[in-house]
């Protein structure tokens, strides 16, 4: 006998230098090479760690799904936010690349929800906000000018994209999320330096770079169906 219970699935890319090829992708620009970004068909738990995806298997998933909302997640290193509406490829350095990442490149990304191989929703990343995560960041300065950058959407769970009714995905069904750039967002992406490391110091005359990763998060949350826990049913 089956049970329902609250469930969230979520998938995650990394895009900085090292990213294995499981991760993510090494840079801005090899991300924009690609036709398409899937999720949920790639990545294990076991090859890139709970912290950047909970599926067990890139196969169908092994119990029904109930898809209330869908959020995406941009997660960049904006230290600059002084760009016009549309930059030109020309104006970008690597401070600015985060914030292009986080609050334009969403507007000019298409993104699809398929159940097999039905559209089960087609829009813009845009309108697509995450729902959680960090509200905003404030620290430093550029040109003696303070900097406050925010990620996109803000964290509230209500805050995401709400199906009118929910998707109904059967035992073993594959699901995907696909983003697909527009020809301006991949002329940002290939123009974007980073993201660079972080300097940091382990002490005196002990200085250490960490490699900065730029994060697209993916989650999906609903209800599930399993198994009753602690009983049997034949």
């Amino acid at each position: 006998m089956n049970v329902v219970e609250a469930y969230a699935l979520f998938d995650t890319i990394q895009i900085g230098a090292k990213v294995e090829p499981e991760e993510g992708y090494p840079s801005f620009p090899s991300l924009a090479a690609e036709e398409e970004i899937p999720f949920f068909t790639k990545r294990t738990r076991s090859k890139v760690g709970l912290a950047y995806t909970n599926k067990d298997s890139t196969d169908a998933l092994p119990f029904a799904f109930h898809i209330y909302s869908m959020g995406i997640g941009w997660l960049g290193f904006p230290e600059r936010a002084k760009l016009p509406a549309e930059p030109t490829a020309d104006q970008i350095s690597e401070f600015e690349a985060g914030y292009l990442f986080e609050k334009i490149i969403p507007a000019h990304c298409g993104v699809t929800l398929k159940v097999r191989e039905d559209e089960r929703l087609a829009h813009t990343a845009e309108f697509v906000p995450p729902g959680a995560g960090v509200l905003g960041y404030n620290g430093g300065a550029y040109n003696d000018a303070p900097v406050h950058a925010m990620t996109q959407g803000w964290p509230d769970l209500a805050n995401r994209w709400r199906f009118p009714e929910p998707v109904q995905v059967p035992r073993n069904t594959i699901v995907t999320v696909n983003l697909k750039f527009s020809k301006y967002a991949k002329s940002l992406l290939l123009a974007m330096q980073g993201p660079g490391g972080i300097d940091l110091s382990l002490g005196p005359n002990q200085p250490i770079t960490i490699q900065r990763r730029a994060l697209i998060r993916v989650s999906l949350i609903g209800k599930r169906e399993v198994q009753q826990r602690g009983e049997l049913h034949f």
